[in-house]
């Protein structure tokens, strides 16, 4: 693929060497087969940590292919969080790549995002441009955003990715391929692993705003990814993906869903709401949850999953409101400011 038009900005480059690539895997060897094999073809070679979430399938076997790459077991799945938070406290390199299994690598992703860290020295962490697998056409991701509905989105879903090939700042970055300078997490703490799966790569990113990081679109930085192929609901990898229209005609590419997806989703979403967002947003996201509501009774089909997961986000709630106490205490930002965050995308 051609490189963007500016994606090589002048500015001194880390050494690949002073990367390291986490990768939270459980029971997909075979994606991970195909992860990190694009890693093996990068221009600016990283270190490599898999943290394995107690896999019971080829895993090991896979890992034996690479001798180059470090694992790390844990005994049993304890989620997405937990997984990515034992590769950070292990990793002393300068600087921190998070990438899903579920990918694959341009042969220039980790080199653009050294030439990230040389060029950019007031930001602190970097989203990728995450393109969808199987049609390249289309945007998974340019960066995260939360807007005052309280409904998540990734920033430029389902779009031509062409069209975002500008860099800029954004509010946050998917953890699924995005890149970090280690010293902020002393910090911002780690992930959060209430959050066990799905939003806690939001929430981090509203936690390290509020403490004055900021975060930066690299658009040279491409991965490729499976939607959901890793996801827990999901019994086999994608090899085939569904037509973006019924009648197979092209389109933007499919969001998927699962019980399991549709159910954190939800339950975090409340959490991040009683945290982070407002009172002035209160009419937005009464908003946003009936508007939801709707979707998953009427299309998506999993009301109960949604109802499920906003009773057990209820429940939480007072976990949330100690959260959102503490993070006003270390707050670096203005209330203008804090409301300016809800509007970056």
């Amino acid at each position: 693929m051609s490189r963007p038009n500016g994606s090589r900005p002048n500015g001194s480059r880390p050494d690949g060497r002073q990367l390291t690539v986490i990768i939270p895997s459980w029971n997909q060897s075979g994606l991970l087969d195909a992860c990190l094999a694009s890693l093996h073809k990068q221009t600016r070679l990283p270190a490599i940590l898999v943290v394995d979430n107690g896999s019971q399938d080829e895993t090991p076997t896979v890992l034996s292919r690479f001798p180059a790459v470090q694992c790390q077991r844990l005994p049993e799945n304890q989620g997405f969080a937990k997984a990515v938070n034992a590769g950070l406290r292990r990793v002393k390199t300068p600087y921190v790549a998070l990438l899903n299994n579920d990918t694959e690598a341009h042969p220039e992703w980790v080199e653009q995002g050294l030439l990230g860290f040389g060029r950019y020295s007031d930001y602190s962490f970097f989203a990728s441009r995450i393109v969808h697998y199987f049609d390249r056409r289309y945007l998974d991701s340019a960066g995260d955003c939360y807007p005052p509905s309280g409904l998540p989105e990734k920033r430029g879903l389902g779009q031509l990715q062409h069209q975002f090939d500008a860099s800029c700042e954004v509010l946050g970055a998917s953890a699924g391929a995005a890149f970090y300078r280690r010293t902020m997490f002393e910090e911002t703490g780690l992930l959060d692993e209430d959050f066990y799966m799905y939003l806690e790569d939001v929430e981090f990113s509203l936690r390290a705003r509020m403490l004055g990081y900021r975060c930066r679109y690299l658009p040279g930085a491409i991965v490729y990814h499976m939607e959901a192929a890793s996801d827990p609901g999901r019994k086999s990898p994608l090899l085939v993906e569904e037509p973006a229209d019924g009648d197979g005609a092209a389109g933007s590419p499919r969001v998927y869903y699962s019980a399991t997806r549709v159910f954190w989703i939800t339950r975090n979403r409340w959490n991040l709401m009683i945290i982070y967002q407002p009172g002035a947003n209160t009419l937005n996201l009464v908003f946003g949850w009936v508007k939801s509501a709707g979707f998953h009774l009427l299309r998506a089909g999993f009301f109960g999953a949604f109802v499920s997961g906003l009773w057990a986000g209820l429940r939480n709630t007072p976990g949330s409101w100690r959260k959102r106490r503490k993070w006003k205490q270390r707050c670096k930002l203005t209330i203008r400011q804090r409301r300016q965050l809800f509007r970056l995308c």
